[in-house]
């Protein structure tokens, strides 16, 4: 069970973004689960998963976030990719979910370029491997936590998509 952090601060939620990026990232991934072959069980808001689908006997839970910076090829000079702490919940709750019900369950973290063309998909189990520390940059509040996931042990997924950039 991953703890909070003492100390740690979160980003204020801004209307204005999710209201720009949310249906744009849920719609594109929810394109990419369904030509693997998910069956989409829910999407609704309900600050938990954003994507709940099914696959032969298994239940996958998707998280999704717009990466706006992100243009063209990954820069590598970002050497990592920064999820906020804040979701360790989600792993949590996934992590409850599989000790008190039957059933394989699997939780996987999108980060999706500006034109939805890319995303890195990050598996659950790969953000508790990774460092958690503070972050800086100019809309991270000081003692922000994230995890920071090298970008070469993420998954870069091409996607194919309608959505306008």
């Amino acid at each position: 069970m991953l703890q909070p952090i003492q100390g740690a601060v979160n980003r204020k939620f801004r209307p204005s973004s999710y209201n720009r990026n949310d249906s744009k990232a849920k719609d594109t991934i929810i394109s990419y689960l369904k030509n693997l072959g998910h069956t989409i069980v829910s999407t609704k808001e309900n600050y938990s998963f954003d994507i709940t689908s099914h696959m032969e006997d298994t239940t996958y839970f998707s998280e999704v976030e717009m990466k706006n910076q992100w243009t063209g090829d990954w820069n590598t000079t970002w050497e990592e990719i920064r999820i906020p702490y804040r979701k360790h919940k989600l792993i949590n709750r996934l992590h409850a979910l599989n000790t008190t019900q039957e059933g394989i369950r699997y939780l996987d973290f999108y980060i999706i370029r500006r034109d939805c063309k890319a995303a890195w998909k990050i598996n659950s189990s790969l953000l508790e491997t990774c460092e958690v520390k503070e972050a800086w940059g100019g809309r991270i509040l000081k003692g922000e936590q994230f995890f920071h996931v090298p970008y070469t042990e993420a998954e870069l997924i091409t996607l194919t998509t309608t959505q306008e950039v």
